[in-house]
């Protein structure tokens, strides 16, 4: 049965820095979004090793929750050759390549400036062989769905960006709340990739940042408490078949889902 289609596709080479738009990608059941979350902002003396089977601990990065100012900086990575630029409006203060050390030391200097972070707590730009920085392990992705966003913009009375929720795949369904009843399932995306959704996703302070004034302006955990009754916006999937992801491809269930609110 369909439930909606493809709307769109990003990915957070750097972890807690800007979303890049795909037109398309090849994804996976072993690397999820490849170059997703690559990179991380990892706070001084951290320790960035994490176990597969338990959430990534956020508080070893500097992320939007923590640090709104990072919002400021935009970013843009080549996923083929690492090659970093961030703007700061549209002037370009920073050129390297990410996969090296020393692009790896500028990117951190440019970081720690902006958070005006002394040198002993300067972050370090850090990279894994063998996982990226997404919240789940690596071949999870973020599941939006735009009736949601729809459905909260107007019982909130504002419009409200879906990219502050920072997801990998944003699907266009016509029922708000209907992912909460894909947990379990396996969904269709296009003819070839199936994702299972494992749980609903409970938002943060992040949330409340505007990426493009970097202030805290819509406080989104307390608007989802007061007209829902929970703090959760979106679903995380495993990706269990890979395949070609594009915008407009059509999104279906193997069963008819109910499309209970909540």
């Amino acid at each position: 049965m369909k439930v909606g289609r493809v709307s769109d596709l990003y990915i957070y080479p750097v972890k807690g820095m800007s979303a890049q738009r795909l037109g398309r990608t090849q994804v996976s059941p072993e690397h999820g979004f490849p170059f997703d979350r690559a990179f991380a902002l990892a706070r001084r003396d951290s320790d960035t090793r994490r176990n597969p089977a338990e959430p990534l601990r956020s508080s070893r990065f500097h992320m939007l929750t923590a640090d709104p100012r990072l919002a400021g900086i935009r970013t843009e990575c080549d996923p083929e050759t690492g090659h970093l630029k961030a703007y700061v409006g549209d002037h370009v203060v920073l050129s390297c390549n990410i996969t090296t050390s020393g692009g790896r030391s500028r990117a951190a200097d440019l970081f720690s400036a902006v958070l005006d972070l002394p040198d002993d707590e300067a972050p370090v730009v850090v990279r894994s062989a063998d996982h990226n920085y997404a919240y789940l392990d690596s071949s999870s992705c973020h599941v939006i769905n735009l009736a949601s966003v729809r459905d909260l913009s107007e019982r909130a009375g504002v419009d409200i960006d879906p990219l502050r929720f920072r997801a990998n795949l944003y699907i266009d369904t016509e029922t708000p709340w209907s992912e909460f009843e894909w947990i379990g399932q396996e969904l269709a995306v296009g003819a070839d990739v199936r994702i299972k959704p494992s749980g609903r996703a409970a938002r943060c302070a992040a949330t409340e940042v505007n990426r493009v004034t970097a202030v805290r302006d819509l406080p989104i955990p307390r608007l989802l408490k007061r007209h829902y009754g929970h703090t959760d916006f979106g679903i995380y999937a495993a990706i269990t078949r890979g395949g070609l992801l594009e915008p407009g491809m059509t999104v279906a269930l193997p069963s008819p889902a109910t499309g209970h609110p909540l």
